[in-house]
């Protein structure tokens, strides 16, 4: 899979799914500036803000826009308050204004996953290019880990026959 040259895998990072299955996961480490600009509004609970390309964007949006620059389609999966398919920040708890839809057969893939994995957590970042999907996580270095949840979506999606090369963490610190 041809990623984007600011995630290419760094390494991989051995995880141990519900059922005991040790697996390969890519890693990437892309770097952001804080932003310096005005406050946000809304900061959901107190989420990082980062500069991508003199635009607020938390980490899940600097990664998709990465995505996005680089031909990929995709969205950010947010679970609060049920399951939302984002591509702005957003501007209050009601994710519904920010809500985007997505095609039927990727929405598809998301509830048989679910479905499989028992679970209906997903990675943040959900990007297809052709016939390729992708899931990548965003967690700050050294701070987040993957859930309980996010590997029982992982072990979902294994079992739904997609690939382990489909999986991307990208662990995002602040440029020095």
């Amino acid at each position: 899979m041809l990623l984007p040259t600011e995630l290419q895998t760094a390494e991989v990072m051995q995880i141990t799914l519900p059922k005991g299955t040790v697996a390969q996961s890519p890693v990437c480490r892309p770097i952001f500036s804080p932003w310096t600009g005005a406050r946000l509004d809304f900061d959901f609970g107190g989420k990082p803000a980062l500069n991508y390309n003199q635009e607020v964007c938390f980490a899940e949006l600097a990664i998709l826009r990465i995505f996005l620059k680089h031909g990929w389609s995709g969205v950010w999966v947010e679970a609060f308050g049920g399951t939302h398919f984002l591509n702005a920040m957003p501007k209050s708890w009601s994710l519904r204004d920010g809500h985007v839809s997505i095609p039927a057969e990727k929405e598809a893939i998301l509830k048989r996953i679910w479905q499989t994995g028992d679970t209906t957590a997903c990675f943040d970042i959900f990007a297809w290019k052709d016939s390729e999907v992708l899931f990548c996580e965003a967690k700050r270095q050294g701070k987040d880990k993957l859930t309980d949840a996010q590997l029982r979506f992982v072990e979902g999606a294994l079992a739904c026959g997609i690939p382990l090369n489909s999986f991307l963490i990208a662990e995002w610190a602040y440029s020095p």
